[in-house]
């Protein structure tokens, strides 16, 4: 495989200074503060699971996925303003803006092989801790699309969620704290328990999986030097999740 396309962020040595934030500390906090409103409304549903006659169609589960990819697209939006107050841009997060097909070939193949890692991770989590069936009938989660029109909106919400997220959470989170702590370490686990924690309405089996999740994700975009390999494991993973292959 081909090396990562620049130095990875967050390495700091005294003849390094730090770089510069990607964005006002104002705006982190605000990214934290809502997180922690869609972990408590999360917590809430949770609660809350419906039986199966209560369970929603597929019209209202195209409606929901439809929803879901416009608050990740706003996500986007939100980094994309805070970052332009200091003069940065979200395109740094993917690397160099010409790359070779031998790269794209290896963020592929390390994409892949960071989806096997998960799924083995994955396995163990759900003999520690299995979902519970109720979970099943959460008006949040989609369920396994049924149709064509399903089938394309669950696709777009996959590719939505590996852009977006990965733009959130390992370009832009990650890479924002591991300036202001000067720990790529701390930066990797915090990020993943922040991702982890967003996700309250999968229940808390679905928790433990994210955070392995997320912590292979950042250590991916740290190797890498870019998110372009997470995205492709994020992408594939909700994609093979979503139409029950994994």
């Amino acid at each position: 495989m081909s090396r990562p396309d620049t130095a990875s962020p967050g390495v700091f040595n005294a003849q390094t200074p730090p770089p510069a934030l990607l964005a006002p500390r104002r705006h982190t906090w605000t990214l934290f503060g809502i997180v922690a409103v869609l972990t408590i409304l999360g917590a809430l549903n949770d609660r809350h699971d419906l039986t199966a006659q209560q369970a929603p169609d597929a019209a209202r589960m195209i409606k929901t996925d439809l929803f879901m990819i416009a608050v990740l697209w706003f996500w986007v939006l939100f980094v994309y303003k805070g970052m332009r107050e200091r003069g940065r841009s979200i395109r740094e997060f993917f690397g160099p803006a010409s790359f070779t097909p031998g790269r794209l070939l290896a963020d592929a193949g390390c994409g892949v092989l960071a989806i096997a890692l998960v799924y083995i991770g994955s396995l163990s989590i759900d003999l520690l801790v299995p979902e519970r069936a109720g979970l099943s009938n959460n008006p949040i989660l989609s369920a396994t699309p049924d149709g064509l029109a399903a089938s394309l909106v669950w696709i777009g919400l996959s590719l939505s969620a590996g852009i977006c997220e990965e733009i959130v959470f390992r370009g832009y989170l990650q890479r924002q704290l591991a300036t202001l702590t000067g720990k790529i370490g701390l930066a990797i686990l915090i990020q993943a328990a922040v991702f982890a924690v967003g996700h309250a309405y999968e229940g808390p089996a679905a928790v433990l999986h994210i955070v392995l999740h997320g912590l292979v994700l950042g250590v991916l975009a740290y190797w890498r030097g870019n998110i372009r390999a997470g995205i492709v494991q994020h992408a594939g993973w909700d994609l093979l999740v979503g139409f029950g292959l994994l």
